[in-house]
């Protein structure tokens, strides 16, 4: 039914939505404009993902990133574990998608 817009009306949803892994998909993709890309290691895990409302054909997404905690990795100096608030919003400031994201990063140089 995420297809098909005769089937999706009959659907709770009354319409057309994306599927939550299509939805955390861009929501990635979102990520990868953030500037700090390039610090980076990896993602350490996904933590309290909520699907507050459907999202639809045509809305426009933007991310919207608070960064609630970090700390220096006990066993690589070289490397922090940060912890991030995400939110997806559509075009009317309506969240369509929030989690915590925690991060592996590189120490700036110098900080070591």
């Amino acid at each position: 039914v995420h297809t098909s817009e005769m089937d999706a009306r009959a659907t709770p949803f009354g319409g057309l939505t994306a599927s939550g892994a299509h939805t955390m998909a861009i929501r990635t993709r979102l990520t990868h404009l953030v500037p700090i890309q390039e610090s980076v290691i990896a993602a350490a895990g996904w933590d309290e993902v909520r699907f507050h409302r459907p999202l639809r054909p045509g809305d426009e997404l933007s991310l919207e990133v608070t960064w609630l905690d970090k700390r220096r990795s006990r066993t690589k100096p070289d490397r922090g574990i940060v912890t991030a608030g995400m939110r997806v919003v559509n075009q009317h400031d309506e969240v369509i998608l929030s989690h915590r994201d925690t991060i592996v990063m590189k120490v700036r140089p110098g900080r070591e």
